[in-house]
């Protein structure tokens, strides 16, 4: 906005400058005629063509510039006088002559006996105080323009990229998952916002840890009291079965009564069983929500995710970090849920690894697109692998890191949502888990 005031004052103040410049130029012509109409006077009195007619032009000027000057004004009037005479009357010589002159003079033929052409007088004048006028202003406009551009580069580069960056860090502390912290900034333009952020994202953190212990807990407890429950309900399903069948009866005759009591006693179990079933599913639940939106996406945009989001972690932690990806295809499937993915194999790589290095390798199929983290460290035993992606289950490489034991679950959740599957394999010290997404 700044830029478009000071162009449309620039172009103003040019097109009154020439306007201006245009009629002191006029006025100029004007007095420049005077003046060489009574020069030229002056030398057709004397009557033969044998005078010094170079001494007369500039005597008779000189001698009444200050009077031209008070009645015209100084800035209309020339400041000094150049007098070429003809030494021949050749036309060619004439316009050569003519052609004398420039910035800041104006020419005018001289004549004398009978009329004719003897040479010229170029008039100059001072330069015009208006010009200097404009060309300050315009030079003024100029710097102002270079000043605005440069702060509005400083606020680009220094506030609106920078602030481009962190604005889409409250939607992913949102999401979950182990978000790196943001980092202070030289200039402190966000520092507040920054430390607030950072204070959030610990206080979302520790309120799901505290989430996920009592769930846990939660879960046991449920656990614990479904296998107490589903035993004596078996129980009370076979003593209902036997009394319906007269099985207790001394005679073995079938009570029409007690078949009936133990119908409502069965049907009774049975809706215990029920419950219990459904308490069993509910404490397997995953404890987030999450709803697919599929949409086209390039490949490259994961590994830019993951480099933006795991940089500083490496570099502080110094992982070595590779990708293995060729080409650029495009992945029809929801970016957000694939990247909550990654990102919890990427903090499980880190977490687990030795720290020797985490390898991302992105492949495309005739199938569909396969992701793999590969890393070295503590590997689990081969009886272990078909419960790692259970909820609650954690590892026998866990016991000195921390940790829910819902993690690689709600990746296997995500990606069962979005149809494709999730595996692990481990081979001489190497964890890898590879992501299809059809």
């Amino acid at each position: 906005m700044t830029l478009l005031i000071l162009a449309i004052f620039a172009v103003l103040v040019n097109i009154c400058g020439r306007k201006l410049v245009a009629k002191e130029n006029t006025e100029r012509n004007v007095v420049v005629g005077r003046i060489n109409t009574e020069i030229t006077e002056q030398i057709m009195q004397v009557d033969t063509k044998y005078i010094n007619s170079e001494a007369i032009v500039k005597q008779v000027f000189y001698s009444r510039k200050s009077e031209w000057e008070n009645l015209y004004g100084p800035e209309e009037c020339p400041n000094d006088v150049i007098v070429t005479m003809l030494v021949s009357n050749e036309p060619s010589k004439a316009e050569e002559i003519s052609e004398i002159g420039g910035s800041g003079s104006l020419i005018r033929g001289i004549y004398g006996y009978n009329k004719t052409l003897i040479g010229f007088a170029e008039y100059k004048f001072n330069e015009s105080g208006l010009s200097r006028l404009i060309l300050l202003m315009n030079m003024v406009i100029i710097i102002a323009s270079l000043i605005v551009i440069c702060f509005g580069i400083y606020i680009y580069v220094r506030i609106i990229v920078p602030f481009n960056k962190i604005s889409d860090y409250p939607d992913k502390i949102s999401k979950g998952g182990n978000v790196a912290k943001l980092p202070e900034t030289k200039d402190k333009y966000f520092g507040k916002y920054i430390w607030s952020m950072n204070m959030l994202s610990d206080t979302l953190e520790n309120e799901r840890k505290t989430i996920r212990r009592i769930s846990d807990e939660h879960q046991k407890l449920v656990t614990v009291l479904v296998h107490g429950i589903k035993t004596p309900a078996a129980n009370i399903k076979l003593y209902s079965e036997a009394i319906a069948t007269g099985l207790y009866d001394p005679e073995g005759k079938i009570n029409e009564k007690d078949a009936e009591l133990a119908g409502k006693i069965e049907k009774n179990a049975d809706e215990i069983e029920r419950i219990v079933t459904h308490a069993v599913d509910t404490a397997n639940a995953t404890i987030f929500e999450y709803d697919p939106e599929v949409k086209p996406f390039y490949r490259k945009e994961i590994e830019d995710f993951i480099r933006e989001e795991y940089s500083n972690r490496l570099k502080i932690g110094r992982i070595k970090f590779e990708v293995e990806a060729e080409g650029n295809p495009l992945i029809n499937s929801d970016l957000d849920g694939v990247c909550r993915i990654i990102r919890q194999l990427m903090d499980n790589a880190i977490k687990y690894g030795d720290g020797t290095g985490i390898v991302l390798k992105m492949d495309k199929t005739e199938e569909g697109h396969f992701i793999t983290i590969a890393d070295n460290g503590v590997t689990l035993s081969e009886s272990e692998l078909p419960f790692v992606f259970n909820s609650n289950w954690r590892g026998s490489n866990s016991s000195d890191v921390q940790g829910s034991g819902i993690g690689l679950y709600e990746a296997r959740y995500i990606v069962r949502k979005l149809g494709g599957d999730i595996r692990m394999k481990i081979n001489d010290n190497v964890t890898e888990v590879t992501v299809f997404i059809p």
